[in-house]
């Protein structure tokens, strides 16, 4: 009877593994393409824009050449051969094409999340997520210049054990910050093996300036990060999960406490939270076989899509009710593998994992929401 048993529970574990699979890789899905206004590409990015992040003056920040092969899996050589690079764009200036920003140092950059760090004083720091051969490292630059001529040098480099598999940070301070970890392994095929099996090995770590320790641990591919204006909130998607989730912060601890999660249908990437409007936007590629399809052959075009969710209720429990927007869709001939969108004024950019940057002006009038952005 007990080996009876053990072999039904083998079986339904197994069942909900590829019925989860099933679900994520869309089959059932098609694609339609509406945008908010006229777009265009931004030259010179055509190797990947895959996170987006903007000063409160509309200077957007854009890391591209990630090499997925850290993520295990096949994957095309032309993606592991991109220079890591980033990039800026001045939205107050949107015709203007990107700026490559000088790095000025003399290692291996990989670059994934990024983040900006902005002090009452005008200080600014960026944070970026480094994926080094022998080890996962947030890289941390002073960003000077203005819109007009935005210039970066190398502060530091972190690195703990506690930085795994490393996808987003999230900067809380001069020298502080949270991490995401979306697995454990990493840049071996066992982590392909990690995913297959949607093992919960993932976590959310904090480094206060000196030390890392984990926040929030046992999570299924945490991605990316976000917070709110006032620091009470941090907001992370869940790709395999098809949800962000809402953590309420200690700003004295920086402990985090899981108050809800914001299902969407579709596996969300790198949330951002809009320092104006509270609203978070999001990228989103939302057919999960032309994503794998498109990894292993850039040619393949994979759906992309970017939406926004506004909070129907209190400040103090945010996103505890909410409306979501479908802001931007495409069928993947302008912008394949939607990853990030970060807005300014009427202003739109996202990007993608491994190709183009593509720059939006909403109309109100040609959007789904009438909502002023």
């Amino acid at each position: 009877m007990l080996f009876k048993a053990v072999k039904v529970l083998i079986f339904l574990v197994i069942a909900r593994i590829i019925l989860r699979w099933v679900y994520f890789m869309g089959f059932h899905r098609t694609s339609s393409t509406h945008w908010p206004g006229p777009c265009r590409s931004v030259p010179p990015i055509e190797h990947g824009s895959e996170d987006i992040v903007r000063t409160k003056n509309g200077l957007a920040i854009i890391s591209s050449g990630l090499d997925l092969a850290y993520f295990g899996g096949v994957v095309d050589p032309r993606i592991s051969a991109a220079e890591g690079k980033l990039y800026a764009v001045d939205l107050e200036n949107p015709s203007n094409n990107a700026t490559e920003l000088k790095l000025g140092i003399d290692f291996e950059f990989v670059p994934h999340g990024i983040s900006i760090w902005e002090s009452p004083e005008g200080e600014t720091r960026l944070f970026v997520v480094n994926h080094r051969l022998e080890a996962e490292t947030v890289e941390i630059f002073n960003l000077s210049g203005g819109n007009q001529n935005p210039a970066i040098s190398h502060v530091k480099t972190v690195r703990d054990p506690l930085f795994t598999s490393m996808n987003d940070v999230l900067a809380t301070g001069p020298d502080s910050f949270y991490a995401s970890n979306d697995g454990y392994l990493r840049y071996t095929l066992w982590r392909a093996v990690e995913t297959l099996l949607y093992l919960h090995w993932g976590s959310i770590v904090h480094y206060d300036g000196s030390k890392t320790r984990v926040v929030a641990g046992a999570l299924l591919g945490p991605n990316g990060m976000s917070i709110s204006k006032d620091g009470d909130h941090v907001v992370v998607s869940f790709i395999f999960l098809h949800q962000i989730a809402v953590y309420a912060r200690s700003t004295e601890s920086n402990d985090l406490t899981s108050l809800y999660k914001i299902p969407l249908g579709v596996p969300p990437d790198n949330p951002w939270i809009h320092p104006e409007t509270g609203d978070i936007w999001f990228g989103s590629s939302p057919i999960g076989h032309r994503i794998f399809a498109a990894i292993s052959d850039m040619d393949v075009l994979s759906p992309s899509m970017a939406g926004r969710i506004r909070s129907l209720s209190s400040k103090d429990r945010p996103f505890e009710e909410y409306k979501i927007y479908d802001v931007f869709s495409d069928d993947g001939q302008l912008i394949s593998t939607l990853s990030s969108a970060v807005a300014y004024g009427n202003h739109l950019l996202v990007g993608s994992v491994m190709q183009k940057l593509v720059y939006c002006e909403m109309k109100a009038e040609t959007t789904i929401s009438r909502d002023i952005y």
